[in-house]
């Protein structure tokens, strides 16, 4: 009923065909007990319970207040002891000014906002590995 076992390696042949396997023994799973000489309990046949994952997450450091300029600091992704780079931009308040002041009639003074220093928001970063750090919006 069931293909031949290969000898040299305890490996079947091929796998049965339909009507062997349509006429294979019916098995009760509710039944416990002996079936074709196995022995089974319903305790064995219950899903695996899911695995727990415990996530240790570590202190997070507190940097310093960052501001407009360059800040002494250990960095959190390299733990070097630097100061951090700065990078200015102007923010989206100054660009609103720049258009509110084109839209009165301030042709000339309109570009003022984007040469003053409260208009720009200071990123600062990690020479070492360039990380990011953070932002200071004024």
């Amino acid at each position: 009923m069931y293909p031949q076992v290969n000898k040299e390696n305890n490996l079947p042949s091929a796998p049965p065909s339909y009507t062997d396997s349509m006429n294979a023994p019916k098995y009760d799973i509710n039944n416990q007990g002996n079936i074709g000489g196995h022995s089974y309990s319903t305790s064995t046949m219950e899903p695996p319970q899911p695995t727990r994952v415990i996530v240790v997450q570590g202190n997070p450091e507190i940097l310093p207040p960052l501001g407009p300029r360059s800040v002494q600091l250990t960095c959190p992704n390299c733990k070097l002891l630097v100061m951090t780079r700065i990078e200015e931009e102007s923010s989206s308040n100054a660009y609103l000014c720049c258009m509110l002041l084109f839209i009165v009639g301030c042709f000339v003074c309109s570009c003022l906002p984007l040469c003053m220093d409260n208009f720009k928001n200071s990123k600062h970063s990690c020479p070492n590995c360039n990380a990011f750090i953070g932002i200071y919006k004024p």
